[in-house]
């Protein structure tokens, strides 16, 4: 099999295709999509809008209410601060990844492989343990200054954790692009800078657009860390309304506004990505793309790699075992209340079963994930169209919305029809897998688009019913992609907070709500939390180890 076949970036493997065109449809036994699937997409995508609709259409809320939300003096603060954010996150986020990308892929830059893997890395830690090794570090070694709060220290942390959603694909998509349309670009007189600008940089465009929007996403949904980083945002606002005003009608109506951005930023981004395919000059394998040389500057260049590791990975592991050191010794708060009690050390039986169930619920989350995001995956990568395209943005919009709104979403559906599952681990499984269905219908996507279609009507022509052509060719071929949705997915629901904390079972704890147990979201206790901080971290180090495993491979 060549390894054009193999990559999941399907975006790069197909025909030329002019702009403006369209595929012509495709008639016979296998031409439409099985009504079954269509029904499970469906059925995912409405399922997916549900807290939205939750917000609109449950008793209380009204236009009116609406408009007065969008009236208060603090809405246009808050509005401004989000924007802001999502500014200013994107495109250091933008820069970095594919900064990075360039250089890790495209130059003479030594130990390649080494920095796919350190550059990954940063999925591993969880936006508010990132956010609150940074506090304690400042608080430790700088105690009067303020820098690491408001919007400064905020782009910090989050572009530090979120970049590697760029760089990924980036990295993929670099690997991707046809050398030879180059060497037509370099023989027609063109600088290596304007041929990467007009010819290497539009056929990055589906990556980087895709994988910019999970970052923004990411940061318009973000509780945790901007609420330890003291920076306001609507989503922090609604949290704020919620837990501490007890105003749930204003906090639904900021949400609707939240909303209405996710649904704006869905739709740059479905700009920005464009409809024409990437073309190759010639057919076969892709040929490897030639390195820069940078000459005696490679060793600059890799000691600013470095020093985006150690800022996005040194900070909060050293910050981290600091603060386990100090529960070790008896050092700290919560060291000095345990030496009182004559118990110097860790919970290491609360540790654990933290650990356990956090496991536990991610891995479920995954799997289910992984089942329930194939109908709509498959029916747009194999039937491309309008009822494919909504189901799909339908699955994104979700991913937008704060935890504590999808949260009390699936509280209200399980109380009023699903009670059997109220205050169980499956409500809280479900609530993952509304917030971060989009990560596998994304890599499955890809996956299957890199599988080809060809391939699957190659199959079809020897007999083979359409199950047989999805169990025997295409989930095969698209296992790549499939396996690194269900990884994002993982990672991203043992890192989540909000949702934790409002639908964890009584008497159940995870690492994320024993460790935002030890903070409270205002008094940091950097002792006690540094356990769990580093178990979280743990975990997901193997799943962002195999992300990067992923990718080397395809840079091979």
């Amino acid at each position: 099999m060549s390894e054009a076949t193999e990559s999941p970036l399907a975006e790069a493997l197909y025909e030329p295709q002019p702009r403006g065109t369209r595929r012509a449809p495709r008639s016979g036994r296998h031409g439409r999509a099985p009504r079954l699937v269509l029904l499970a997409a469906g059925v995912v995508a409405v399922a997916s809008l549900a807290p939205a609709a939750y917000l609109v259409l449950r008793e209380g809320f009204s236009i009116g209410l609406l408009w007065r939300a969008l009236d208060s003096p603090s809405t246009p603060e808050l509005l401004w601060h989000t924007a802001a954010l999502v500014l200013t996150v994107g495109a250091a986020s933008m820069l970095l990844g594919v900064g990075l990308a360039v250089l890790v892929v495209r130059t003479s830059l030594p130990a390649p492989r080494l920095w796919i893997v350190l550059f990954t890395m940063p999925l591993a830690v969880p936006g508010f343990v990132s956010a609150y090794t940074w506090v304690a570090a400042s608080f430790r070694y700088a105690p009067s200054s303020t820098a690491i709060f408001g919007l400064g220290g905020s782009t910090l942390v989050m572009s530090l954790g979120l970049f590697p959603y760029v760089f990924l694909p980036t990295v993929a998509a670099l690997r991707g692009v046809d050398a030879a349309q180059e060497e037509v670009s370099r023989g027609l007189g063109r600088s290596e800078l304007r041929t990467f600008l007009t010819v290497t940089l539009p056929q990055l465009r589906v990556a980087i657009s895709a994988g910019s929007l999970i970052v923004v996403l990411h940061v318009v949904s973000e509780f945790g860390a901007l609420q330890l980083l003291n920076y306001s945002t609507l989503t922090t606002a609604i949290m704020q309304r919620m837990q501490v005003l007890g105003s749930p009608e204003s906090a639904r109506a900021l949400a609707v506004v939240l909303v209405g951005g996710a649904a704006l930023l869905l739709l740059v981004e479905k700009i920005a990505r464009g409809r024409q395919a990437p073309a190759r000059v010639g057919r076969g394998v892709l040929r490897a793309p030639v390195r820069w040389g940078l000459g005696r500057a490679r060793w600059l260049w890799a000691l600013a790699c470095a020093a985006v590791s150690l800022l996005a990975l040194g900070v909060p592991l050293y910050i981290a075992i600091v603060g386990l050191a100090d529960g070790l010794s008896g050092a700290g708060a919560a060291g000095a209340d345990a030496a009182l009690d004559g118990q110097v050390g860790i919970d290491w039986a609360a540790l654990g079963s933290a650990a356990l169930s956090t496991l536990e619920l991610a891995l479920a989350a995954g799997v289910v994930a992984t089942v329930v995001g194939l109908p709509i995956s498959w029916l747009y990568a194999r039937h491309p169209g309008r009822f494919a395209t909504i189901a799909e943005r339908s699955v994104w919009l979700a991913h937008a919305l704060p935890g504590v709104i999808v949260a009390l979403a699936l509280v209200y559906l399980g109380v009023r029809w699903f009670r059997p599952v109220y205050q169980t681990p499956l409500m809280l499984v479900a609530a993952y897998v509304v917030l971060f269905l989009p990560l596998a219908v994304a890599s499955q996507h890809v996956g299957l688009r890199a599988a080809g279609r060809r391939l699957d009507e190659a199959a079809h022509s020897l007999g083979y019913g359409r199950l047989r052509v999805l169990v025997r060719v295409t989930l095969p071929l698209a296992l790549p992609g499939v396996a690194a949705g269900a990884l994002f997915v993982l990672l991203d629901s043992a890192k989540e907070l909000t949702t934790t904390l409002l639908l964890i079972p009584t008497g159940m704890t995870t690492l994320s709500t024993a460790l935002w147990s030890t903070t409270n979201g205002e008094v940091l206790d950097f002792t006690a939390a540094a356990p769990y901080g580093i178990a979280l971290i743990l975990i997901g180090v193997l799943p962002a180890y195999l992300l990067a495993r992923r990718t080397v491979r395809l840079t091979a």
